[in-house]
């Protein structure tokens, strides 16, 4: 999918700043807006955790013995009730798969930066440790998606396919869709080179400069049709909070999940 120019971004952003908070069962932060708006939603991003080892999730990043990433997910899907996972290798890309029923445990599909799906009981993943977990939710229509979002997947569209997605699968409108951009890298701490400014549609600086990529995102949103006041940014960076997450920039190797599904 193309990508679709994001507006200047100099002007203070109108989105609301969301500071997650810790829930129990998986170490993780939740958004506490959407577990009061929207019971049947199952939604967080996990931490570092609490105990010796850190609460790697990462099934690619080879940070953590595979025996023990592989019982960390089985964690998970027990600690929130789902019978069935859904990840896949990601390539910073802009494929979203849509997932209907299956059998129980980790299922691994093929290789993509994000998830869909109208049916309770699957729990989409996807793993981060800088960029952006985003998560979307259709209540109307009982509806989730959940994106990895580096730049360039913000650049080559992940958000726009993923409300495609979600559109032609399910028939949500984006009217409908309520927004949340999660844990990641914060503006002040993500200095990029200008050719990341020109691949997200934005005036090119003369040098390295940070980037707010939650804001570009969140902007891309509002263009495809969700409302303002249904998009919302984390209040926690990767890099300034690496007591809590994990951030690659910052010299881990190990990975946090964003996690989103459908209580049955």
């Amino acid at each position: 999918m193309a990508a679709v120019p994001s507006p200047t971004l100099s002007q203070p952003a109108p989105f609301g700043i969301v500071e997650e908070v810790p829930a129990e069962g998986p170490p993780s932060l939740v958004h506490p807006g959407w577990r009061s708006a929207f019971p049947w939603v199952i939604q967080g991003t996990t931490t570092r955790g609490g105990g010796q080892d850190p609460f790697d999730l990462g099934l690619f990043s080879d940070a953590s013995a595979p025996g023990a990433v592989l019982e960390r997910w089985d964690q998970v899907r027990r600690d929130v009730d789902v019978p069935r996972s859904v990840h896949a290798r990601q390539l910073h890309g802009s494929e979203v798969r849509f997932h209907g029923p299956g059998d129980a445990g980790l299922h691994l599909a093929d290789a993509c930066d994000g998830h869909a799906t109208a049916v309770a009981g699957v729990l989409l993943t996807v793993t981060t440790a800088d960029c952006v977990p985003v998560f979307m939710v259709d209540p109307a229509r009982r509806v989730v998606a959940l994106l990895h979002a580096g730049w360039r997947g913000a650049a080559g569209g992940i958000l726009e396919a993923g409300v495609a997605v979600m559109k032609a699968r399910a028939g949500s409108r984006a009217a409908d869709l309520h927004v949340h951009l999660g844990p990641s890298i914060c503006g002040a701490c993500y200095e990029v080179g200008p050719e990341v400014f020109s691949a997200l549609g934005l005036p090119e600086p003369a040098h390295p400069t940070p980037l707010d990529l939650r804001q570009a995102l969140a902007h891309r949103a509002v263009a495809v049709g969700v409302p303002e006041d249904r998009v919302s940014i984390s209040a926690h960076c990767t890099l300034c909070n690496r007591d809590v997450l994990f951030s690659h920039r910052g010299g881990d190797r190990a990975r946090q999940v964003g996690f989103l599904g459908m209580r049955e």
